[in-house]
Order: C-alpha cells, then sequence, then structure tokens
C-alpha cells in the first residue's frame, strides 16, 4: 500500500526545535534551471520556465535512510494576491522517486499561494532505501501569467501547516525539508517596449529628415 506521507508532530518538533538527537539529517532541495543562476531566472509575463530539483540527503538522527518524500510548491513572496504561477508539468524521468503520491495529476496546479496536490513519491516498489547522496527528484515546469506585474517573486517548497514538505524513511519516520526559494524577476513582454523604441526611432528619423531639409534649403 503507498505511504503518503504526513509531517506528523513529532517530526516537525524535532525539525524546528533542533533537538540533538535529530540534528545530523539533512534533507535539501537544490534548484537549477541550466541558465546562469541556478536558483534564480527572469522571464516575461506569459512565459514558462523548467528547473529541475535534486534532493541532497544525510541520515541521521531517527532518519536512517531514504525512501520518498512529499512536497509541495508555495509563492513565498510577495504574500498575499494576486497569484501569478502555476504548475504545468511535474516530470519524474530519470528519479527514482517514481511511485507517485498523486499519480493522477491534474494541471493547472495554481499556486494560491499554495499548490493543491503532492508533488512527491517513493521509491519504486521493491528497491533499496538509499543512503547520504544527492538525488534527482523531478523537473518541474511553472507558467508565469499574462498579467504579473514586473518585479521579483519568490516561490519555495511548504514548510509549515498540513503541507509540509517532508522526507521519510523506510521505518516510516519523517523529516521536515527547510525552505529551498527560487527567484523569479518578470520583466515586461518585449512588444511592451519595441513599440515605443520604434515610435522613438521614427520621430529622430523624421527630425532628422526635416533639418536636413532646412539646411539644403539655405
Amino acid at each position: 500500500m503507498k505511504k503518503y506521507l504526513l509531517a506528523g508532530a513529532a517530526a516537525l518538533t524535532c525539525f524546528f526545535a533542533g533537538i540533538s538527537v535529530c540534528s545530523a539529517q539533512t534533507a535539501l532541495f537544490i534548484y537549477n534551471d541550466g541558465v546562469g543562476t541556478p536558483n534564480q531566472g527572469t522571464y516575461s509575463a506569459g512565459s514558462s520556465f523548467t528547473f529541475s530539483i535534486n534532493l541532497a540527503f544525510t541520515p541521521g538522527g531517527n532518519v536512517s535512510n531514504l525512501e520518498g518524500l512529499s512536497y509541495w510548491f508555495t509563492q513565498r513572496s510577495p504574500v498575499g494576491a494576486p497569484f501569478n504561477f502555476a504548475i504545468t508539468l511535474r516530470d519524474v524521468t530519470g528519479s527514482p522517486f517514481t511511485d507517485l503520491q498523486t499519480p493522477g495529476l491534474t494541471y493547472p496546479q495554481n499556486l494560491n499561494p499554495t499548490n493543491a496536490n503532492d508533488l512527491g513519491a517513493l521509491l519504486a516498489s521493491g528497491a533499496t532505501p538509499l543512503g547520504a547522496g544527492t538525488y534527482f527528484v523531478a523537473n518541474i515546469t511553472i507558467s508565469i501569467a499574462n498579467t504579473a506585474a514586473p518585479g521579483e517573486y519568490v516561490i519555495s517548497n511548504t514548510t509549515a501547516g498540513g503541507k509540509t514538505s517532508v522526507i521519510t524513511d523506510s521505518a516510516g519516520h519523517t523529516f521536515a525539508i527547510p525552505e529551498a526559494d527560487y527567484i523569479i524577476d518578470v520583466v515586461p513582454e518585449p512588444a511592451t517596449w519595441l513599440a515605443p523604441s520604434l515610435g522613438l526611432a521614427a520621430l529622430l528619423f523624421s527630425q532628422r529628415r526635416r533639418i536636413f531639409r532646412l539646411w539644403r534649403a539655405a
């Protein structure tokens, strides 16, 4: 039977209070969009982008290995509406985590501010739990609303509440995944600044011709 992961009180207490028995374990998300700064990109409103998620894992405390994870994304900044981002694809091709927590995931998964369904997965049935290492989780594609205003936005994995992102080991122990941010710089669409630029160029050209005619007439 599939094990749906929930961030139990013990796991959250362990993570937030920093109890010594749990302090050795780590589970960190690493994002990479393949261009420039791995966890940051510049895009126009109405466009889409894709970044990979890798999970850096070290066992410790009561978490002895890695068998799966649950995670969601949220619009971290700005806080509150408008919510301009939606997940349009989760691709686990090439990941060891293929037993999906939400197999029939429907799109778009709007970040308002958090997407609705668990994006995580477990190892394939019968697979040996993983030890320390960095493991590919998925490629995530995000769309930006046409109406998104220029500016900086931050999305991240969830870290609190009923949708806390967690890992689990083969014994069912969980550990909350700390916040990992992806920074989005939204810029105006090319059409919105190209038209004024062309208008200015045309004006300068016409003024140049006028000055040239006046000079010849003199």
